[in-house]
């Protein structure tokens, strides 16, 4: 970690862990023949770290990475079972999932006290304006030999999206390696072609590494002293404020996409009930959710609607 950093000036973007269930779960699975009693303990657990209900953890058909459970929740998902699993419980937590946590000394003090094994931590920045870093400008570091650690000059490609508006992704390193840095523009990944928006993030994974906990509770610091070129972060980021840029970005792309499709639509709908829009809005609304792209940011922004109306130099930036 570079300690001249503020520790908040990086988001934690992805989360995975092996933990295994306290003793007592152990014995009483063994004693009753519960072969998912770690898995219940798991939900337990995720709903105190992750306000995660019941209801909303889906058991799957299959499992995966070894294990032969595997169950879905909001944001992520949980893996047990299996002969060769010496009864650990994996969980793995998307971006999705890590905004849902409000406290992450918390979780710093629950993975420490179960002695949970980090497998992977994701750590990313943001730059709305794309003023700060840029594709280009991480490839002339990379150019310039800063992704280096006195060792073999680190692999690299760019994937160029050729003027589609698409948007270009810069990847050092490897991910079969343990640890692998990404700058992509990510307004345009998201389907704004204009927006600046730039990230630029490092997932690293405990290939031939321990993970510490403390990535967790000071991610800036970690972040920046992945490489020598990312010294210069300082701007602490904002959760909220990237989950708002986020969800404006899809809920725009949304009403676009649905004017295109249904505009028509709804103007013969206006001149059918007689210029009444609230009966063509009464016939066309669904009260079942929200559309796939916005359901990601759903937890947060179902507090405040009125902001996605808002231009993004009035977006929310609430206290962490």
């Amino acid at each position: 970690p570079d300690e001249r950093i503020t520790p908040h000036a990086a988001l934690i973007d992805w989360l995975s862990f092996t933990v295994t269930p306290p003793l007592i779960t152990t014995l009483v699975a063994r004693l009753d023949g519960l072969f998912d009693a770690g898995y219940r303990w798991m939900c337990f657990e995720l709903h105190g770290l992750l306000d995660i209900k019941a209801e909303n953890i889906e058991r799957q058909k299959t499992g995966g990475s070894g294990y032969k459970y595997r169950a879905k929740f909001p944001g992520g998902y949980v893996l047990w079972g299996g002969a060769n699993q010496n009864g650990t419980v994996h969980v793995s937590l998307s971006g999705e999932g890590c905004a849902r946590i409000k406290d992450w000394s918390m979780v710093h003090t629950w993975l420490e006290t179960n002695k949970a094994r980090l497998t992977r931590v994701d750590l990313a920045s943001d730059d709305f304006t794309g003023e700060t870093y840029t594709v280009d400008k991480m490839r002339t570091c990379y150019d310039n030999e800063e992704f280096g650690a006195g060792g073999r000059k680190p692999t690299a490609q760019l994937v160029d999206d050729l003027g589609s508006g698409k948007g270009r992704t810069l990847y050092v390193g490897a991910r079969q390696n343990g640890k692998l840095f990404r700058c992509y523009e990510k307004g345009k990944q998201l389907g704004a072609p204009k927006n600046p928006w730039v990230r630029i993030e490092v997932e690293w994974h405990n290939k031939s590494r321990v993970l510490p906990y403390d990535m967790l509770t000071r991610p800036g610091q970690y972040l920046a002293g992945a490489y020598p070129c990312l010294g210069f972060l300082n701007i602490e980021q904002s959760k909220i404020k990237t989950i708002f840029r986020g969800a404006k970005i899809a809920f725009e792309r949304a009403m676009d996409n649905a004017r295109q499709a249904y505009g028509k639509l709804v103007n013969l709908a206006v001149g059918v009930y007689g210029g009444d829009f609230s009966e063509v809005v009464k016939r066309l609304i669904r009260d079942d959710g929200y559309p796939s792209r916005i359901e990601a940011y759903s937890y947060h922004i179902k507090q405040n609607l009125e902001a996605l109306a808002q231009p993004f130099g009035m977006m929310p930036n609430y206290a962490e």
